[in-house]
């Protein structure tokens, strides 16, 4: 079974790659302004969009996890 700091550094790695891939596309597309650029700069900003929610639904359960440790505890 895989742990939460495990699948939390997962995430992590690819929300930082998917950022860097964005930005890159967004470079190329701003210098060629060729369709395939755009649509690579489109696929990208969609993969970041996902990683995005993604990370936000890890801290979410990260953060219900912790109030329950702390409600438990009271």
């Amino acid at each position: 079974m895989i742990s939460f700091k495990a699948l939390q550094h997962r995430l992590d790695n690819s929300f930082s790659n998917s950022q860097t891939k964005t930005d890159e596309a967004a470079l190329d597309a701003a210098d060629s302004g060729s369709p395939e650029d755009m649509m690579a700069f489109s696929d990208a900003a969609q993969k970041m969009a996902t990683a995005t929610s993604v990370l936000s639904e890890g801290l979410r359960a990260q953060h219900g996890l912790t109030k329950a440790i702390i409600d438990g505890i009271q």
